[in-house]
This record gives C-alpha cells, sequence and structure tokens, in this order.
C-alpha cells in the first residue's frame, strides 16, 4: 500500500488504510467513509426536486404564467397539486416549495388572464 492510501485515525493517530471501517491499534469503529455519503444526495444539494416531475413543472409554469396565457397557469396549479400528492405518499422525493409555487403564482396568474380573456370578450360583444 502506498502512503495516499493511509490516513491517520481521529482518535488514537496511528495511519490506517483509509477505507477501513475500524482502526486496528485502538478498535474505535468509524462511519461509512465520506465518500459514500456524498454518493447518496444529489448534486443539486437537494434544491431541484428531479424525482418530483410535477412539482417541478408546476413550479416552472407558475414562474411563466405571468405571460398572459390562462391556461399556463390552470396547467401549473393542477401539476402543484399533483406534486404535493406525491410528497404525501413518498416523503423523500422532496418538492413541497415548488409545488406551492406553482399552486399559489399559477393558481393566481391563471385566475388572473382568464378574468381578462372573459372582460376582453365581453367588452367585445357590447
Amino acid at each position: 500500500m502506498s502512503t495516499g492510501d493511509r490516513q491517520p485515525c481521529p482518535v488514537c493517530g496511528e495511519q490506517i488504510a483509509a477505507a477501513a471501517r475500524k482502526c486496528r491499534f485502538c478498535g474505535e469503529v468509524f462511519d461509512a467513509p465520506e465518500i459514500e455519503q456524498e454518493a447518496e444526495g444529489d448534486s443539486t444539494g437537494g434544491v431541484i426536486p428531479y424525482k418530483n416531475v410535477p412539482a417541478l413543472i408546476g413550479y416552472y409554469l407558475g414562474v411563466f404564467s405571468i405571460i398572459p396565457c390562462f391556461p399556463i397557469g390552470l396547467a401549473a396549479l393542477l401539476l402543484g397539486i399533483l406534486g404535493l400528492r406525491k410528497v404525501k405518499a413518498q416523503p423523500e422525493v422532496r418538492g413541497t416549495v415548488h409545488a406551492w409555487i406553482g399552486i399559489l403564482v399559477g393558481g393566481f396568474f391563471g385566475l388572473v388572464w382568464l378574468a381578462g380573456t372573459v372582460l376582453a370578450i365581453l367588452g367585445a360583444l357590447a
């Protein structure tokens, strides 16, 4: 083994194998190596809920619902609700905040643009 494969034991300071789960000098048992713990997470740091697609798409549709087109906002509202249901069924997928943004922002602008469309049609008929 080369010296690059060894590290000091955090308890006794003796040089042990970097992948060791137990120190052969003092008997201290270690947790899983940090490399394995990092592999369990994702590269986004948990910020983007890529496992909860309805919440993620609902979020982006909610953001883009500021564009005057009511179906985008209503789709964001629907997908946000589906995203929340998925979080309730599978908490590990995350995405609660993304789903709520889709519901609130998409629902608000969807209703605003729907009301605007109805008023424009009524104004044209009058």
